[in-house]
């Protein structure tokens, strides 16, 4: 149960009153609960938007949605995004990229492409229908998973840092239970479109995360938020034209 707290905790602003779930070994096994995580988060995106849905135009509802998403999350995953955004578009070299990451001010780049993030969430959001509530819980459950997955294959680009805290490099157990969880979930929330979604958004995924790797020598705890965040869109639009 502590390992599902720390990993509920890390990933939500959700309050958790236990102590002792922030020790090292905690963090490292907390990971396996990352997609059950992300299916509280859909689960409670999903259900926020049925209720404003109700109350509100479509429009109004998506903004408040995309409000609850940034509150339950913290900004974590965009906070990442942002950084890997700056340093990717504004570093010439390797080591100049992960001092831009460092910095905790954000950029003209960073910016910018958070801007545009949210205008596509947003956009996609105002197409929501009833059909569509199961993908947007997909999109959470495997933007979650996307982090376990970048952290097992890809090595780490800092000696030190907030991805230490997992250091899950190679954990071939790990990736085993944690993609059956995911392959479980999205086939109980869409059967086959479920299949779908999860090969397709797993090729862009390490498509990505390889490109990454190559510019940095690795990824770091900003490039895990960044995957969180990109893979959450593809599962979105991928979702939304099977679904059309």
């Amino acid at each position: 149960m502590s390992c599902f707290l720390c990993a509920l905790s890390f990933l939500t602003r959700i309050p958790i009153l236990v102590k002792g779930i922030d020790q090292p070994d905690t963090f490292k096994k907390s990971i396996y609960f990352f997609p059950v995580v992300g299916l509280i988060i859909g689960g409670i995106l999903a259900g926020s938007y049925y209720l404003l849905a109700k109350l509100f135009p479509q429009t109004i509802a998506a903004a408040l949605l995309l409000f609850i998403y940034v509150l339950l999350t913290g900004g974590l995953h965009l906070d990442g995004f942002i950084d890997t955004v700056d340093g990717i578009y504004g570093g010439r070299s390797r080591e100049h990229r992960l001092e831009i990451m460092k910095d905790t001010h954000p950029g003209a780049f960073g910016v910018l492409g958070a801007v545009v993030l949210l205008l596509i969430k947003y956009s996609i959001y105002t197409q929501l229908s009833s059909d569509m509530l199961v993908i947007l819980i997909a999109a959470s459950v495997m933007g979650r998973q996307a982090m376990v997955w970048v952290q097992i294959f890809y090595p780490y680009a800092r000696k030190q840092g907030l991805g230490m805290l997992f250091n899950i490099y190679g954990n071939v157990p790990l990736f085993g239970v944690t993609t059956g969880i995911t392959i479980a979930i999205l086939f109980f929330l869409a059967q086959i479109n479920g299949l779908y979604i999860f090969f397709i958004c797993s090729i862009i995924l390490f498509i990505l995360a390889s490109w990454l790797s190559h510019l940095l020598g690795g990824l770091t705890g900003d490039t895990y938020g960044a995957s969180c965040e990109l893979i959450e869109i593809s599962v979105l639009l991928t979702g939304f034209l099977l679904v059309r």
